[in-house]
């Protein structure tokens, strides 16, 4: 036997649709989980081993590498020597630059050309765990590259006199600056819809920081710089004979003292140095060691190597010109004391990273706040011939 019953309709009291119905769908929730961000990172490790073609280009840039390493190493001499060391730094981190964006810069738009991301995007998996997985999994090949130039990086530390403490911060800064840029690719395979505009877009911002950083502040020079008088003072020796010259008793003070006048050009670098600060070169430069060309030795330490030229070139920018540019040879002849005294502050300037530091962590953050939004569904808007399926 066999029991029919007859739902009564839905009254005004207690209507049928979802609750939900009259309000705006924002979509999944966005935020990373630990387990998302593993399972995507696997799955983007897993989709983007590299090919044959791949490794050949890995090998040949770190055997460049490697090879310009080993011959700093050996011209270096017996004695300690951190050029070698600094060399295959800078080396480690144009490479690290250049290998996390390339593969961050296709993450997105070819999932999204293949029909990949579209199913990511409909699982469990929130827009943080695809944004960070994805990072993550660049990262990660860019860095078990980088892996390969340890040995002879461990080799040329135990001869550059820096302490295992200074040699790990300068590591962590180029692995911190690697994947910011890491992030700048994710950002523009996210916006731009084919591989070869994010790729493009993606070297270009890397150039603009480290080339494009270095030719606006040379460009800017003429528009900090000024022309001002300078008095030189010194001797009167046109009354001087040879028998004069030639006594090593001749006393110079006695001379009259003439001034002369002349105009020169004087460039206010101090006000355009930040330029200089925010190239992510100058930030692993100064995250180094200050070496003082003066104790090196008594504090165990190698001769001033690269990093300290380019510290004391970056130093001089910030202190600017002196305060006095005028020249007073009447009371002896110039010893060059002045000058070395100079050369002194600028090589014991302290280090500042920090504005650098500063412009990577917000290109990090931007980036990463981009591609959230752009991998959050649905989508409110789509470019003509954009595939999601």
């Amino acid at each position: 036997m066999t029991t029919e019953t007859t739902l009564p309709p839905a009254s005004p009291e207690q209507p049928a649709t979802p609750a939900s119905a009259g309000k705006p769908v924002h979509g999944n929730p966005w935020h990373p989980t630990f387990r998302g961000v593993a399972l995507a990172t696997w799955i983007e490790l897993l989709r983007r081993r590299p090919s044959t073609k791949g490794y050949i280009f890995y090998g040949i840039t770190f055997a460049a590498i490697i090879g310009l390493g080993v011959l700093a190493a050996v011209n270096a001499g017996p004695d300690k020597n951190s050029v070698a060391f600094e060399l295959v730094v800078i080396l480690v981190l144009g490479a690290g630059m250049l290998i996390g964006p390339s593969l961050s810069a296709t993450s997105i738009n070819g999932d999204s050309s293949e029909g990949v991301l579209a199913p990511l995007q409909m699982s469990r998996l929130s827009a943080g765990d695809l944004t960070f997985g994805k990072l993550f999994a660049s990262w990660i090949v860019c860095l078990a590259a980088l892996l390969t130039t340890t040995p002879l990086l461990a080799y040329a530390y135990t001869r550059s006199g820096w302490t295992l403490g200074e040699a790990l911060l300068v590591v962590a800064v180029i692995l911190f600056v690697v994947l910011a840029f890491t992030a700048v690719g994710l950002a523009w395979s996210s916006i731009a819809a084919r591989a070869v505009a994010s790729v493009a877009l993606t070297h270009l911002t890397t150039g603009v920081l480290v080339l494009g950083t270095l030719l606006l502040f040379a460009f800017t020079l003429p528009l900090v710089s000024e022309e001002v008088t300078v008095t030189y003072s010194y001797p009167d020796e046109s009354g001087l004979t040879e028998e004069d010259y030639s006594d090593p008793n001749f006393d110079y003070s006695t001379l009259p003292c003439v001034t002369d006048e002349s105009t020169t050009t004087i460039s206010h670098m101090e006000k355009t140095a930040w330029m200089l600060l925010i190239n992510p070169v100058v930030v692993v430069v100064e995250s180094a060691p200050v070496i003082d060309p003066e104790t090196y030795e008594a504090d165990g330490r190698a001769a001033p190597g690269i990093f300290a030229q380019l510290h004391m070139a970056i130093s001089s920018a910030r202190l600017g010109p002196p305060d006095n540019v005028d020249q007073n040879y009447c009371d002896g002849y110039d010893d060059g004391s002045e000058w070395m005294d100079r050369q002194k502050e600028e090589a014991a300037l302290a280090p500042n990273p920090w504005p650098g530091l500063g412009v990577t962590a917000f290109l990090l953050v931007g980036s990463l706040w981009i591609v959230v939004r752009r991998l959050r569904v649905p989508y409110k808007k789509l470019r003509s011939g954009t595939r999601v399926a």
